[in-house]
């Protein structure tokens, strides 16, 4: 711990509880629990005790006078929400609210009131200062690896590649150690290792974290990771050559010994809390001799998956599971958190509360879509060390849903690099000579033959460009088309590419391939893009179109001839007559798009299907199905389905959304934060109900399926309603869901 005081005069007007008083007295003032001396908890000494300062009030030109008061240059840092690094039993309380101007030479030239007690219970924080201290210009960036010696790796436990890039969700041991080796930057092209004089576990955290793991798990020694080193130089007389020199040549042992003399960063001091080393103080920045070998080295870990215990935090909207809109679960919903106070620490607690690294941002204003359902909480306070969001502090109730879903924060989280695990698609921007010879990107996958183009007939649906994308570029997949690189003299593959969707890779995909020199229909041509719209039914909606009209009607075949047509009715009413009737439970379907692109039917306006009976062209064939389930039993009793005749924005959200698509325009298209409305009158906006006895059902609306169009996030694409049909003529509704929330 390091402690720096300065003792002053200081004259403050001292209150306690409500009872003022007017007290003169020597006080000490001190940065107390630091990783380094120019930075922590700032303390005063009044009577014999230490107290840690108030943060209500406290300004950087307050710390700048501290700062000088302790001997430091001016232009400090108030770092208040850091103040619990520096906790360690903690401190009664002592209230300053100075008024300095920052060019004083001590607090007691500043005027302020002062109080203390015994707790926080009437301050918000400790505050924290970090004073400037006179370290080595830093680089701009400093990318940093782990580091095994060669193939000595084989001898030894140094594994510098994990198994897997994020924890497995059916692992759920305490911890599960993913890698280790010896920590390196990179500088002057080439790879340097830092020199172990002070390193610890803070330091180790902060390299994991970069990493993509969400814990240090311990400080290897060489020995660990190399058994048999010794520092010494393997050599070619059988006296000295041990089991590790036998397994490479001499030259490459020698090549990674010379390697450990050079270090380019040293005493490197980190408060844990960072996100990046290049963060931490360094007494020393550059090339530098290492006589002793002695590194700076981690073991990094994750620890179980929120699946392993009780999930309440998750992430959404993100075309990489390590990035999206944060959703926590609170008394049994989730919703989201307001960007309110969102910061670089908040966001780290998520992330590695998730299983990954610290993050590399905090995002505000709803970047991944708009989430639904209540605002939990705003205002989080973290200092980036917790082991959840729960352990920080954060408004909630009231405070949080005053904030609009137009404020959802997100974040990107550090991830175990790729460049451990086999490359699986690419893309190659070339000509494409079935589209006027433009400029368009073509799926390559890492096949039996190597690399080589993917014909389109291999490549069902929408789940493999999901995937290259993902892989490739770390975006979605937008389209997939078909076209031809006429110059392409390399190697094709034909044959079946199938994926579930959700794999970080095209090599994790199932593939049976056979190379050829020539696709028949084309080559494959993906689109990738950073945002997709988001289809969410709107439950509230549904809810209320259910209690305003709680009848079953009875109506005769004939009059809804096109809902037949259309497969709206149960198998049965095809063998009725047009005189008899059929009983049909109505809805509302209102369709959100919370996404950040526009939704558009997948198909141009040439390739949509003429219905004579409706007079109109459907463009999107299936954009809803209707089943009705046995509560007790889960089994399906009715069905219906909705194809869509014209999408509009119907409704648009005053805080964002605008309303661009119109069928009398003849365009059709959902916006982002708009919705359309199919209301309960319309054809097919009902389930057949005719076979269906009284008893207790779960009423559910799916949008998208078969996720045939691509969404950002297709989890929140189904609404469950709790039904009570009571008679041949009634029902009851208790509520509806998202069945994700």
């Amino acid at each position: 711990m390091a402690i720096t005081t300065v003792t002053r005069h200081l004259l403050c007007l001292l209150s306690f509880l409500g009872a003022a008083a007017s007290l003169v007295g020597e006080w000490d003032v001190r940065l107390a629990n630091g990783a380094t001396e120019n930075v922590g908890r700032l303390e005063a000494h009044y009577n014999g005790t230490w107290r840690g300062v108030c943060s209500n009030g406290f300004r950087s030109a307050d710390a700048d006078v501290v700062c000088a008061q302790l001997g430091y240059e001016r232009g400090a840092s108030v770092v208040q929400r850091q103040a619990q690094l520096f906790y360690g039993s903690l401190p009664d309380v002592v209230t300053c609210n100075f008024t300095c101007l920052g060019n004083e030479i001590d607090l007691s030239d500043c005027p302020g009131s002062a109080g203390y007690g015994s707790t926080l219970d009437r301050c918000t924080d400790i505050v924290g200062v970090q004073c400037l201290l006179d370290q080595p210009q830093k680089p701009s960036t400093l990318p940093i690896r782990l580091s095994c010696p060669l193939r000595n790796a084989l001898n030894g436990t140094c594994k510098a590649c994990p198994d897997q890039r994020a924890p497995a969700p059916k692992q759920c041991a305490a911890v599960q150690p993913a890698v280790e080796g010896i920590v390196q930057v990179y500088y002057g092209g080439q790879w340097r290792s830092i020199a172990s004089k002070m390193w610890n576990m803070k330091d180790a955290n902060v390299v994991c974290g970069e990493l993509g793991y969400p814990l240090a798990l311990g400080i290897p020694t060489m020995q660990e990771l190399w058994p048999n080193f010794d520092g010494s130089v393997c050599s070619a007389s059988s006296a000295n050559r041990t089991a590790v020199c036998d397994s490479v040549t001499v030259a490459e042992n020698n090549q990674f010994r010379e390697g450990l003399r050079s270090v380019y960063l040293q005493t490197v001091k980190c408060t844990g809390a960072e996100t990046r080393l290049l963060d931490c103080y360094f007494s020393a920045i550059g090339p530098a001799s290492n006589p002793s070998l002695s590194v700076a080295t981690v073991r990094c870990g994750f620890q179980p998956p929120p699946a392993c215990t009780n999930e309440t935090i998750r992430l959404r909207g993100g075309a990489v599971p390590w990035t999206g809109r944060v959703e926590v679960k609170l008394n049994g919903q989730w919703g989201t958190i307001c960007d309110s106070g969102w910061d670089i620490r908040d966001a780290t607690v998520v992330c590695r509360s998730l299983g990954y690294g610290s993050a590399t941002a905090a995002i505000p204003s709803a970047p991944y879509g708009r989430g639904v359902g209540r605002i939990q909480l705003t205002n989080a306070r973290c200092t980036g060390t917790e082991a959840s969001l729960a352990m920080c502090t954060y408004q909630s109730g009231l405070v949080a849903a005053s904030c609009g879903h137009s404020r959802d924060a997100g974040v990107i989280c550090n991830a175990p690099s790729a460049a451990c695990f086999k490359t699986g698609s690419r893309f190659i921007t070339a000509s494409d000579a079935n589209s006027l010879n433009q400029s368009r990107s073509f799926l390559q996958l890492n096949g039996p033959s190597g690399w080589g183009l993917v014909c389109y007939t291999s490549v069902a649906g929408g789940a493999v460009p999901a995937v290259a994308c993902r892989e490739a570029r770390g975006a979605f997949a937008y389209s997939v088309q078909k076209g031809t690189v006429s110059s392409y003299q390399g190697v094709r593959y034909v044959g079946a590419v199938s994926c579930q969707g959700n794999e970080l890779s095209l090599a994790a995909c199932t593939q049976r391939l056979f190379s050829i020199s020539r696709c028949p229909d084309g080559d494959t041509v993906v689109t990738c893009t950073t945002g997709l719209p988001d289809l969410v039914p709107d439950t509230t909606a549904l809810l209320n179109s259910l209690l305003r009209y709680p009848y079953i009607d009875s109506i005769p075949l004939y009059s809804i001839t096109c809902g037949l047509d259309d497969n709206c009715l149960a198998s049965s009413a095809k063998t009725k007559s047009p005189t008899d009737y059929v009983k049909v439970l109505r809805f509302s379907t209102q369709v959100m798009n919370w996404g950040t692109y526009d939704f558009v039917p997948s198909l141009p306006p040439y390739l949509w299907i003429w219905h004579a009976c409706h007079n109109h062209y459907h463009s999107i064939e299936a954009l809803s199905n209707y089943t009705l389930y046995n509560a007790s039993t889960g089994l399906k009793v009715a069905e219906g389905r909705k194809a869509s005749f014209c999408l509009e924005d119907t409704i648009c959200s005053q805080d964002g959304g605008q309303q661009r698509y119109s069928c009398n325009l003849n365009t059709q298209g959902i916006s982002p934060n708009c919705g359309d409305l199919y209301a309960s009158h319309l054809d097919c906006q009902w389930i057949d109900v005719s076979d269906v006895q009284p008893g207790g059902y779960v009423l559910e609306l799916l949008i998208n399926p078969g996720n045939s169009m691509m969404e950002s996030d297709y989890s929140n694409n189904a609404a469950r309603c709790n039904i009570k049909i009571t008679s041949s003529n009634y029902f009851t509704v208790s509520s509806c869901y998202l069945s994700d929330h």
